[in-house]
């Protein structure tokens, strides 16, 4: 019995033995299954939420996105001169991990390319597979940086912007930034048409960052822009520019401008402004060298308005050019004393003669028989209550207060001139109507687009005045120039309209009234006078040693309008006198503007 009970209990352990194996293979299982489902869960991680950063770390690595520049459309002067035109170059960069000495590739890369050393070590110490170290490197200087065979320097083709003629009509042209876009002037007014679609290139790149031999994936082919032909005559921009800047020097002025525009279309043939810089560096000249400012800048134009004061007389049936009116020494008005700029006594003169002589107490005459809401309706005949709307970005518009914001004394200085303030451009415009028979033109810089020839550019102009006024007024602009104080700017076998204006200029400080001793001085005018070709206008700002638009501004006029004549082919004619009464006796004197406001 003893026996058996315990081999009864031996087989009985024998039985119990294997109850516990599936525990254990349960616990083995879980381990397995919780491991398995870990890894399922950091797959699912990687895969779902850390798969788009880990596809853009390789495509990085492998994918080289760049853009391929479209070639820029040229610029061209109406006979055909390239004013700006795009050429070949090299865009210098570098894989910072394969450059072994950095600081010596920083100091070859200064001496090659120029700029500081310290700007191209701290580019080669960046963390990264790519970086620019310079762009738009004229070809001849990047292929003497290559010939230094550097590690880890690469090349790839680029264009560059360029302008043969230096500061040729530099801020009429403008200049492009980095990436080849418009900034200012005409690159930046026409850029939808200069610049074309650039084009795209991704392609697979070795561990280099060099492309690989046909590993291209997508290319994008680039559109290039489209040429512009401008109005602009580079010959006689680069007289005008060049008579500028003499005059400048000359009477030590603070800056100056030049119009030069067809009296008849407002083609636009020259516009200069001094100072200039050179826009193939553009961005080592001041700021204010890049203003255009025969468009951008006002300025009280003076005694010209006393121009289109007389004829909005003639044109109402006021007053003829022989109408004589007595002018006192001084006349009151508003509580105001109106002065001439030099001294006399009490004459009789006529309409002609007020405006041969630039008188202020006459313009102020004429102006009281206008009335205030006439004389801003011929200003705004004129032009001058409004932009041009020139081809070109950033035109100042006009100020010029409407009748019913004058003054007791408004109508005491705006007949001549002072109290508004208008861009030499505007007053050219209002100067051509004078000239092309009482038409108001657009002042355009568009000539032609000679990729797109069925482009129809249309220029709209509207009368101003009568063609007699028109005509009348002429003949008294030309007797300023043949007996009154516009006689320097006379052209020999031609005859010559204009008017000279003298501008003191406004204060800046905050208070009214005008600054000491600070003009503008300008002339005005178109010739020939009996079919004009041109209307020039010259401003000087503030010039030294004489203030007068007759001394500083008609000498300029006449140099520019000489060689306007000899380049278009006009053929000189004999002057013709003028129309009206004789000029008063004694010397002519020319008004300056202010004089109203502080004599």
């Amino acid at each position: 019995m003893t026996v058996r009970a315990r081999r009864k209990g031996a087989g009985m352990r024998a039985v119990r033995g294997p109850s516990y194996r599936p525990r254990r293979h349960l616990f083995v299982l879980a381990l397995l299954l919780a491991a398995f489902l870990a890894v399922t869960a950091r797959l699912a991680h990687i895969h779902i939420i850390e798969g788009p950063a880990y596809a853009a770390m390789a495509r990085e690595q492998r994918d080289l996105d760049l853009t391929i520049p479209a070639q820029r459309g040229s610029i061209y002067d109406r006979e055909g001169k390239p004013l700006a035109v795009t050429t070949a170059a090299k865009t210098v960069y570098a894989v910072p991990r394969e450059v072994v000495d950095k600081k010596a590739a920083a100091r070859a890369l200064a001496a090659a390319l120029g700029g500081a050393e310290d700007k191209y070590l701290a580019k080669l110490e960046k963390k990264t597979n790519f970086v620019y170290l310079a762009r738009k490197v004229p070809v001849e200087q990047a292929e003497a940086l290559r010939s230094l065979g550097l590690a880890g320097v690469y090349f790839l083709d680029d264009t560059r912007r360029v302008y043969p003629s230096s500061n040729l009509a530099c801020q009429l042209l403008g200049f492009v930034g980095l990436d080849g876009d418009g900034l200012s002037g005409i690159e930046k007014q026409y850029d939808e048409l200069l610049a074309g679609s650039p084009g795209r290139l991704i392609c697979e790149k070795g561990l280099s960052g060099v492309p690989i031999p046909g590993g291209v994936t997508v290319r994008e082919e680039p559109v290039d822009g489209q040429n512009v032909v401008l109005t602009l005559d580079a010959d006689i921009q680069y007289q005008a520019q060049t008579v500028l800047a003499d005059t400048v020097k000359q009477w030590k002025a603070k800056s100056g401008s030049v119009v030069v525009m067809d009296a008849k279309t407002g083609a636009l043939l020259a516009v200069a402004s001094v100072p200039d810089f050179d826009p193939n560096r553009f961005w080592e000249a001041d700021a204010q060298a890049h203003r255009c400012r025969p468009i951008t800048d006002r300025y009280e134009p003076g005694s010209t308005i006393k121009a289109i004061t007389a004829g909005g007389a003639i044109e109402q049936g006021l007053a003829r050019p022989d109408t004589t009116f007595r002018l006192p020494p001084t006349f009151k008005i508003g509580g105001r004393t109106i002065h001439e700029a030099h001294p006399r006594g009490t004459v009789d003169w006529t309409l002609t003669q007020i405006v041969t002589n630039s008188s202020n107490v006459g313009a102020v005459k004429i102006g009281l028989l206008l009335g205030p809401e006439m004389m801003y309706r011929y200003l705004e005949k004129f032009g001058l209550t409004e932009r041009s709307e020139v081809d070109f970005p950033g035109e100042a518009a006009p100020s010029v207060p409407r009748p019913r914001d004058w003054s007791a004394t408004s109508i005491g200085n705006i007949p001549f001139g002072q109290g508004l303030a208008v861009t030499p451009l505007q007053l050219a415009r209002a100067m051509a109507a004078i000239g092309n028979g009482g038409y108001l033109v657009t002042p355009h810089l568009l000539q032609e687009l000679p990729d797109s020839p069925s482009e129809k550019l249309e220029w709209p102009r509207r009368p101003a005045l009568s063609p007699q006024a028109a005509a009348t007024t002429t003949e008294m602009l030309k007797a300023v120039v043949t007996e009154g104080t516009g006689k320097g700017a006379a052209v020999p076998g031609y005859t010559v309209a204009g008017k000279t204006g003298t501008a003191q200029k406004p204060r800046t400080d905050g208070i009214r009234g005008y600054a000491k001793g600070k003009y503008v001085a300008s002339f005005s005018g178109f010739l020939p006078a009996e079919d004009p070709a041109v209307v020039i206008v010259v401003t000087v700002d503030e010039p030294s040693g004489a203030i007068f638009g007759g001394t500083v501004a008609a000498p300029a006029f006449s140099k520019i309008g000489e060689f306007c004549m000899r380049h278009l082919g006009i053929p000189p004619r004999a002057p013709s006198s003028a129309v009206g009464a004789p000029a008063a006796t004694g010397s002519a004197t020319e008004t300056a503007s202010s004089q109203g406001a502080s004599r």
